[in-house]
Parts: structure tokens; sequence; C-alpha cells
């Protein structure tokens, strides 16, 4: 039985480690955090909308699909060198797919994946972005996880005021 209880331990250890590679962040003073659990996901799926608004329809539909977002976002040169080799790590122990790079005004941004049920979807989607936002330093890590419609994430992330959001709206355009 002991054996057992390793060895499912064990095997397990990779995924746990992975989910809390970043949540040292939030408790951070040089870090504004944020987190959103599938509880909060639930509670607003279940906000009544007019049937008269499809595109609410569709929003609350891929939010509850949602099990969890997190953003991590600092400016002070440590932590954003820790971040730096944070994501490094969790992109190296993970089989993530590169989706896009994009360097503009000062920012390096880059997506990654894990493939969902059908192209349409991911299963968790990434995104680094190193660089200057208003002339000062910024780094950026933001991790959703779920079944994610990507035809409907571009609306969220804005909604989030996430940087780099809208380099995600024009790679939907693109896909």
């Amino acid at each position: 039985m002991n054996k057992v209880v390793i060895t499912l331990l064990l095997s397990l250890a990779p995924f746990l480690s992975q989910s809390q590679t970043f949540e040292k962040y939030e408790n951070m003073k040089e870090v504004d955090a944020m987190v959103m659990t599938s509880k909060m996901f639930k509670m607003l799926a279940k906000v009544d909308l007019s049937d008269s608004d499809p595109e609410a329809k569709q929003y609350m539909k891929l939010i509850e699909n949602l099990d969890r977002i997190q953003i991590y976002k600092s400016s002070d040169p440590g932590v954003m060198s820790q971040m730096a080799a944070d994501v490094k790590s969790y992109l190296n122990k993970t089989s993530m797919e590169e989706l896009m790079r994009v360097n503009d005004n000062g920012q390096n941004i880059k997506f990654y994946s894990v493939p969902g049920k059908n192209d349409n979807y991911v299963k968790e989607l990434f995104m680094f972005l190193e660089g200057k936002n208003a002339d000062k330093p910024i780094s950026v890590i933001l991790s959703i996880t779920g079944e994610i419609d990507l035809s409907q994430l571009s609306k969220l992330t804005a909604d989030l005021n996430v940087p780099g959001a809208e380099e995600l709206k024009n790679a939907n355009k693109k896909s």
C-alpha cells in the first residue's frame, strides 16, 4: 500500500510543482497579482443575462469553462529577473507550444499554449511580457487554464486590462 501511495505522489509531483511556480509572487509587495479560480467563474456564470445579448452569453460560456487565471506584474528589477528565470524553467518542464512572439514598442511578448480538444481550444494559454510600459520596465506573467475558446479569449484579456491583449486579439484574427 505504501508503495502505491509513494508512486502516486511521485507521479503527481511535477503537476503540483508547476502550479506552485508562480504563486510565490502573490504575496510579494513588488508584484501586482490577480488570481481568479473556478469558483469565481462558476459564480459569474450564474449571472442571469437577457437572451437578447448573444455576445454576453458567449462570454459567460467562455468563463464557465475556465479553471484559473493568474496575472503577475512587476517593475522591480530583481523580481523581473526572477520571473524570467521561473518562466524559462516552467516552459522547459511543460509541453507548451509557442503560438507567437511580438516585439513591439519596447515590449517582447511571447504566447504559448497546451493544445485542447481541437484547434480552436487550448488547455492553457501562457503569456510572458518583458519590456517597458509608460517608460517603466515591466514584466507580466499571464496563465489561463481550462477549456479555453481562443476565438473568445481576446475579449476576456482586454476586459482584464492585461498588457499584450491587443497582440492576442490580432493573433486571433490571423488564425
